[in-house]
C-alpha cells in the first residue's frame, strides 16, 4: 500500500514527485547537517530548463498566453494559480474568453514554448478548471482558446513546457 506505482496504481503527478525530491533533498541537508546542492534532488529536466531559459533571457513559460480560472478552486488555490500564471509570464482574465470573438481570433501572439508542430503553439487563451471538483465546464477548444484542467496548469510549470492537451 503506497509503494509506488504498480500495474494497477495511477500514474504520479509531477507535483507529487517534486515534493517527495523536495523532501528526500532536506533530509539529506538534515544528515549531513549542510546544504546539498539542490539540482542532485530536482525532478529532471522542468527545472534544468527554466534555469537555461532565464539564462538565456527567453520568455518566460506563459509569455503571450492569458488565462481565465474557472468555477471554484480547492485542490489547487486560485490565489495560487494567479500566483503561478503571472510569474511564469501570463496574464489573468477577469472574463470567460468567447471562442467565436473576433477579438479573441485576431490577437497573433503565439505560445514560445508551445512544440512547433503542434496547434497549440497557436492557442493563447485557456479557460482553466479544477479537474478534481464538482464543475463540469462545456468543452472548449476552438481557434485561440482551449480548455484545461488545473493539474495540466501544474504539471506544464513542474516540467517547464507546454504539456500536450487532450482533444
Amino acid at each position: 500500500r503506497g509503494a509506488g506505482p504498480g500495474p494497477t496504481a495511477a500514474p504520479r503527478s509531477a507535483a507529487w514527485r517534486t515534493c517527495c525530491a523536495a523532501r528526500v533533498g532536506v533530509k539529506a541537508c538534515l544528515q549531513r547537517k549542510i546544504c546539498v546542492q539542490e539540482e542532485k534532488y530536482e525532478i529532471p529536466e522542468g527545472p534544468q530548463r527554466s534555469r537555461l531559459n532565464r539564462e538565456q533571457l527567453l520568455p518566460r513559460l506563459f509569455d503571450g498566453c492569458y488565462f481565465y480560472l474557472g468555477g471554484t478552486f480547492t485542490h489547487h488555490p486560485k490565489d495560487s494559480l494567479i500566483k503561478l500564471v503571472t510569474a511564469a509570464g501570463g496574464q489573468i482574465l477577469s472574463r470567460k474568453p468567447k471562442p467565436d470573438s473576433d477579438v479573441t481570433q485576431t490577437i497573433n501572439t503565439v505560445a514560445y514554448h508551445a512544440k512547433p508542430d503542434s496547434d497549440q503553439r497557436f492557442c493563447t487563451q485557456y479557460i482553466i478548471y479544477e479537474d478534481l471538483s464538482n464543475y463540469c465546464p462545456e468543452r472548449v477548444r476552438q481557434g485561440k482558446v482551449w480548455m484545461a484542467p488545473s493539474s495540466w496548469f501544474i504539471d506544464c510549470v513542474m516540467s517547464f513546457e507546454l504539456l500536450p492537451l487532450d482533444s
